[in-house]
């Protein structure tokens, strides 16, 4: 938000046309341009892999920094009689380049400098927040058993929208500012939209209520002794146990954890069994047993009367549109529907009889 705060406040100035004062504004814009990237990848990071800060990570301002540095060496360079034709011509689209002394050529190749290392940034910035996200649900869902708001999707949406909104940004890089100084409609819908899109970003990462952070803590409980792994054969009999006789997977905070603790084993064999042995993540796994176990409510005819919400929770699920969700997924019909034809059948096998 700092870093997009920086080059909205240099626009400001630059639109204004606050041109004895835009100089300075001019390095905000610079730096906070090559700012927006690697803060939003690092918010991400420390969301999805670690959460305590790695300084290692400032590497990723090198650019900004770079061309900060680089554009005040060269405004320092020029004499007053350079900066201020720079400023009130060149920087609004009016002087030529052809015409144009060496400092301001070398300034003007700085800004398509800074494009191409805007561009570079997005690219980067993409496939590792991807990258990133996939295996923080994936870890969520070798965990959990529930990952209603645990899961970043929202991210995602904002990455594609990234994506998308960056095409546009690298063509109105391309075009320049002072393109859209001569068309304040165009202005207007540009900034609003921007804006809207940095406010939803904010408010979606405001609502994240889980992050790997939440993960570490959760997994601090696992026994860190040396415990002797079993075989195989043992490990699907026992964890067959636990789902068909104990029905654990009514419990809707069930975590992998619990499982470990109940077979004497670490949650990395654990989890690793049943990603090789059933082909599925952990809580795709209890879903299973979950959904079997809602579909014999859901045919019985005296449960008719039960809501949809006391057979999701009955069977573990942490909320009626998680269970409707997942049902869906995985019946390709809804919980309701289900329960309609059952009973029809049952009616139609009743009468025949």
């Amino acid at each position: 938000m700092l870093a997009v705060a920086m080059v909205f406040l240099s626009h400001v100035v630059y639109f204004h046309r606050l041109k004895d004062i835009y100089l300075y504004f001019d390095l905000l814009f610079v730096f906070g341009s090559l700012s927006i990237f690697p803060t939003y990848y690092w918010y991400i990071k420390l969301l999805t892999v670690k959460s305590q800060f790695d300084y290692r990570e400032l590497k990723h301002l090198i650019p900004a920094f770079f061309m900060l540095i680089c554009v005040s060496i060269t405004y320092l360079l020029m004499p007053d009689e350079l900066r201020k034709p720079y400023v009130y011509n060149y920087l609004y689209g009016i002087g030529k380049m052809s015409n144009a002394p060496l400092l301001i050529k070398v300034q003007v190749v700085f800004t398509y400098v800074l494009q191409i290392l805007y561009f570079l940034q997005i690219v980067f910035s993409y496939i590792k927040i991807r990258k990133y996200m996939a295996e923080y649900n994936h870890k969520i869902s070798n965990f959990y058993s529930n990952l209603e708001n645990k899961t970043l999707e929202w991210p995602k949406i904002i990455l594609y929208s990234f994506s998308v909104s960056s095409v546009f940004t690298i063509i109105t890089n391309f075009l320049g500012r002072s393109y859209f100084d001569k068309s304040p409609a165009i202005l207007f819908v540009t900034c609003i939209t921007y804006g809207a899109f940095i406010f939803v970003l904010g408010y979606l990462g405001y609502l994240q209520n889980h992050t790997v952070k939440d993960l570490e803590l959760d997994a601090e409980v696992e026994p860190t002794t040396q415990i002797e792994t079993p075989t195989n054969k043992k490990t699907k009999r026992e964890l067959q146990n636990l789902f068909e006789k104990d029905q654990v997977f009514k419990n809707s905070e069930l975590k992998i954890i619990d499982i470990a603790f109940h077979l004497n084993t670490n949650r990395t064999y654990i989890s690793n069994f049943i990603n090789q042995e059933y082909g599925c993540s952990f809580s795709t796994l209890v879903n299973q047993y979950r959904i079997e176990a809602s579909k014999a409510l859901l045919r019985c005819p005296k449960n008719k009367n039960f809501s949809l919400e006391h057979i999701s929770s009955e069977v573990g699920f942490g909320s009626l549109h998680s269970f409707i969700r997942v049902f869906k997924e995985m019946e390709d019909t809804t919980p309701g529907k289900y329960r309609e034809e059952a009973i029809c059948n049952e009616n139609e096998l009743y009468s025949a009889g």
